[in-house]
């Protein structure tokens, strides 16, 4: 509790809105207030396991939003609505000619199996959800109490594009996420 409050003091000095939320309903109350407060239509996320468990893509979708996963596997298993089958790897259980295929029959183009070809199509459609977006959000693998920063760690561009080019960015973090 010591580094909760000193995180959360330090994060508002340095400009950020902290919330509380006790469980998965209010977390999707906040958010569900942030996007109506700035009029979103589109949502862009980055992989959180956070918003996995409170199953934010559902709450905001049932709200009349459009959310985009932009993390390669969270938009492949996205297009096929499934739920990540791992957490680093959402997208393992698939193979190429399945990714084909729905990418065929959910973005409309040739079915081919030619991987460079999947993620070039991929890279396209996600850079103009990238520049459409209203809010992007992510999850945070450290929040450090000292001076009220957050550490995001990515493999891919995604989680850079989704915190910086939206006008507002939602950081979703679990307690467990707090370091001195």
């Amino acid at each position: 509790d010591v580094y909760l409050d000193e995180f959360s003091q330090k994060a508002r000095q340095n400009g950020f809105k902290v919330h509380f939320a006790s469980d998965a309903e209010e977390a999707g109350r906040i958010i569900l207030n942030i996007t109506k407060g700035v009029h979103a239509q589109l949502i862009s996320k980055s992989k959180s396991m956070v918003s996995e468990e409170i199953q934010l893509n559902h709450i905001l979708e049932a709200a009349g939003l459009r959310v985009v996963e932009t993390d390669l596997g969270e938009y492949i298993v996205q297009l096929r609505e499934e739920h990540p089958s791992h957490i680093i790897t959402p997208a393992v259980h698939l193979r190429r000619e399945e990714v084909g295929e729905t990418f065929h029959q959910r973005l409309g183009i040739p079915y081919t199996n030619d991987i460079q070809e999947l993620t070039d199509v991929a890279r396209t459609r996600l850079r103009q959800t990238f520049l459409d977006t209203d809010i992007g959000i992510s999850g945070v693998n450290m929040g450090i109490a000292a001076d009220g920063s957050i550490c995001i760690l990515t493999n891919e561009g995604n989680g850079r594009m989704v915190t910086t080019l939206p006008r507002v960015h939602i950081a979703l973090m679990g307690i467990e996420r707090l370091v001195p």
